[in-house]
């Protein structure tokens, strides 16, 4: 339905008042249903999908030609599932994977690249910045907080921070003030 919307449109074009060559995106609300359309096909939640949540809090930020999408794929006990694609000026959707860094027993970090990322995210399209603070616990006095950048085509982890969870609730730490892991 929306291709025959889009499509009907481009047609009443004529040349003397053709848009430019170069490419513009559909309106937000296009770009969600077309990535709404595509999130089990590419399984952009990876299994965490609770449609009426993606309906009601999923976001498009527009970053020059192309588009970032927030799909809230799930509430959690105390924050939200997201998972990010970009929507390119052809109509592609192309599903992101956001770095993180996971404790091993003994304590050495690993980083893993995830499709879905539990926590509190926060975007400044100005900055072209992703934040995203994971609680380890309702709590929220441990759990990591990472910084992204948009390069233009996926988010690149900048900074990462972890505080592991003691037995006690300690004194609450500003997640800003976590150790940094990463770089």
């Amino acid at each position: 339905m929306v291709a025959l919307v889009i499509g009907a449109i481009a047609g009443c074009n004529s040349p003397e008042t053709s848009p430019p060559a170069e490419a513009t995106l559909p309106p937000a609300e296009v770009i969600l249903q077309m990535v709404y359309a595509e999130v089990e096909a590419l399984d952009l939640c990876d299994g965490f999908l609770q449609p009426e949540v993606a309906q009601a809090d999923s976001q498009v930020l527009v970053m020059g030609d192309r588009a970032l999408v927030e799909i809230s794929c799930a509430l959690a006990a105390y924050q939200v599932v997201y998972a990010y694609a970009v929507y390119q000026p052809d109509g592609l959707v192309q599903p992101l994977s956001l770095d993180v860094f996971y404790p091993d027993d003994a304590g050495e970090f690993g980083r893993s690249s995830e499709a879905t990322v539990g926590g509190l995210a926060d975007f400044d399209p100005e900055q072209g910045r992703l934040t995203i603070f994971s609680k380890a616990r309702g709590l929220g006095d441990c759990g990591s907080l990472a910084d992204y950048r948009w390069s233009g085509g996926e988010l690149q982890l900048e900074t990462f921070r972890y505080q592991s969870c003691s037995a006690t609730a300690e004194d609450f730490v500003d997640p800003a003030d976590y150790p940094q892991i990463y770089p």
